[in-house]
């Protein structure tokens, strides 16, 4: 009786688990597409509470796992202290890619098994979605697009999740495993790589199946060449009935943009951002300008054909995370790379006589990611970052269990703290971390609420919880921003000083906050222009051509500044000036209604 309630207790475990890993992968593909901050911490706190049901196995000390704690805590520092601006969800990343880690970690058979089987059944799902979007040209819950996207924000994210499921069933398939059932799901993920038209997603996957290829040898690929011949000639297939249903007219499909780039190079202009982000580099080699701050720093010194365009990614993540993180950073990231295949060629011979699946398959698996991270920037998006530590823990543990270099750190008593067990120390201070990072969900989800209640008129409690979102988010920018935009209207519409004083002084504090977001200081700018008259320390003409031109050196292109610009000059009494700049405005923007509003209020009598 007590053997059947057991099992019966094992597998209700199992499913809770199951369930936990099932809307986990839920909420990180949720806060891909959005990057919603309460999401992306859901996320995350279910991987934790995978962590904290399995406490019994020890941690161990790896090549890898050590690589990959330098790095995060670099991340970390940087964020916290090292980085002059402050973002919630770069805190969310490092934790993203240790905690997908430590679940694994936790749990390795497990995620071989059922969480390969679930992950592989959605990323299905998200392969027929695209395919269905392709075909018929619908854009089910998302715009319409000649390149499937899914539920993704761009057609490459998409590529690239799919290859963190296709490359590693193509080897599945491979190394003679799998039967009808694993090819069909080969050649239905291939066909929703192609419907993405990602330069980047082909060069992922072709990455991963030469690591194969070189990895397993000349002899192993022989005698699996019925299946490479059937993968080959299923490919072909695929590649045959896009090409036909293109010509047919009925969707917009072609390999020009690969030929065109193998031809005569790069024709997206990534050079030109490269060249940025490597100017940038020399300002702050060691350690950095601050994770995720590439944005700013392209604001200030961008180029044609970018300049009414905002581009916060380098569309390299090696190159970014030099930029960002200083050479430091960069080390411990290809440090990281390194000990994953450094081992797996080390051990190659010991690996194909034990057939080690899972790790050859993890290789394989995050191949086409760190290829891509050439042209793109998979290592920033949330699904990514938790797949691929998911992937890198799996290997780490083979790698142990292959005797490679490892230290298992010392057991902690059952009652080595204060009396208390080591299990009710170790839940306490997960507990501790995910409250630590749910504060930016939580101050998200306020601000969020307060302004709901601010559309239902209710202003009282809409300010109040925006109140309660800066107070939790005190460095970040955008709060004061928003806060101080309903500060500034009420004073407006209630004819209020006071409360524009209010506004004047969140505006400040936000602009102090963050000196390279400018949405603040214009806000400012555009409240003593406009209402100065009603504040008590009214700023002068000095002061606002101080502001505006210090706006104009963070984001010399950007349209807001322009035009704020514009009507400083027109505040201050420099009418000819104002009417030339509007000229200008209206001339790199031909199709803009407010500039040529503004051409029409600077040109008045």
């Amino acid at each position: 009786m007590s053997f059947t309630l057991n099992v019966k207790g094992i597998a209700s475990k199992r499913r809770l688990i199951t369930s936990f890993f099932v809307i986990a992968l839920l909420c990180l593909l949720r806060a891909s597409r959005s990057t919603e901050p309460f999401f992306w911490w859901l996320g995350l706190c279910l991987l934790v509470t995978m962590i904290s049901s399995q406490q019994k196995r020890p941690f161990v000390l790896s090549w890898i796992s050590t690589a990959l704690v330098g790095f995060c805590l670099l991340l970390f520092i940087n964020v916290l202290y090292l980085s002059p601006t402050y973002h919630a969800s770069n805190l969310y990343r490092p934790a993203t890619l240790l905690i997908a880690f430590a679940a694994a970690t936790s749990r390795p058979t497990w995620f071989m098994q059922t969480g390969f089987k679930i992950f592989c059944g959605s990323i299905t799902l998200i392969a027929a979605w695209a395919v269905l979007q392709w075909l018929t040209g619908w854009g089910f819950l998302v715009e319409k697009s000649a390149r499937a996207l899914a539920l993704f924000t761009t057609p490459n994210i998409l590529a690239m999740s799919l290859n963190l499921g296709l490359a590693p069933v193509l080897a599945y398939y491979l190394l003679g495993r799998g039967g009808r059932g694993v090819y069909g799901l080969t050649l239905l993920l291939f066909a929703a790589l192609l419907t993405t038209q990602s330069r980047g997603g082909y060069l992922g996957l072709l990455a991963g199946i030469s690591l194969l290829v070189v990895f397993v040898g000349q002899a192993a690929v022989m005698a699996q060449r019925q299946r490479y011949r059937a993968v080959a000639v299923g490919f072909l297939a695929v590649l045959g009935f896009f090409k036909f249903y293109a010509w047919l007219g009925l969707a917009s499909w072609s390999l020009d943009s690969v030929f065109a780039t193998l031809r005569h190079g790069d024709s997206s202009y990534r050079w030109e951002i490269y060249q940025i982000a490597w100017h940038g580099l020399a300002e702050h080699l060691w350690l950095g300008s601050g994770y995720f701050n590439f944005g700013y720093y392209f604001e200030a010194h961008k180029v044609p054909p970018f300049l009414d365009k905002h581009l916060t990614f380098v569309h390299n993540d090696y190159l970014q995370l030099a930029f960002e993180t200083g050479l430091l950073g960069l080390f411990l990231f290809l440090l990281l790379i390194v000990s994953v295949y450094g081992q797996l060629f080390k051990f190659r011979q010991q690996v194909i006589a034990e057939q080690r699946l899972p790790l050859i398959l993890s290789a394989v698996a995050m191949t086409p990611m760190l290829f891509h991270a050439l042209v793109d920037y998979p290592f920033y998006i949330p699904i990514s970052l938790a797949i691929f530590g998911a992937y890198l823990a799996i290997a780490n543990q083979q790698f142990i269990e292959m005797d490679a270099a490892h230290w298992q750190l010392p057991t902690i008593s059952t009652r080595a703290l204060l009396g208390f067990r080591s299990g009710f120390i170790c839940n306490l201070l997960l507990i501790v971390l995910m409250t630590l990072l749910g504060v930016p969900a939580i101050a998200a989800v306020s601000a969020g609420y307060g302004l709901e209640r601010l559309q239902h008129g209710d202003a009282e409690r809409g300010l109040y919880w925006h109140s309660i979102a800066r107070a939790l988010q005190p460095r970040d920018a955008n709060y004061y921003w928003r806060e101080g935009v309903i500060w500034r209207d009420l004073g407006i519409a209630q004819m209020r000083p006071d409360l524009l004083e209010k506004s004047d002084v969140i505006f400040t504090k936000g602009g102090k906050v963050n000196p390279f977001e400018v949405n603040n200081l214009l806000e400012k700018i555009a409240l003593h222009r406009q209402h100065g008259i009603q504040l008590k320390h009214r700023a002068s003409n000095q002061d606002i051509m101080a502001w505006i031109n210090y706006a104009r050196n963070q984001q010399p292109h950007s349209y807001g500044v322009q035009m704020e610009y514009v009507q400083c000059l027109d505040f201050i009494g420099e009418r000819a000036q104002a009417i030339e700049q509007a000229k200008v405005l209206v001339h790199r923007r031909p199709q803009s209604k407010s500039a040529q509003r503004l051409l029409e209020s600077v040109s008045h009598e």
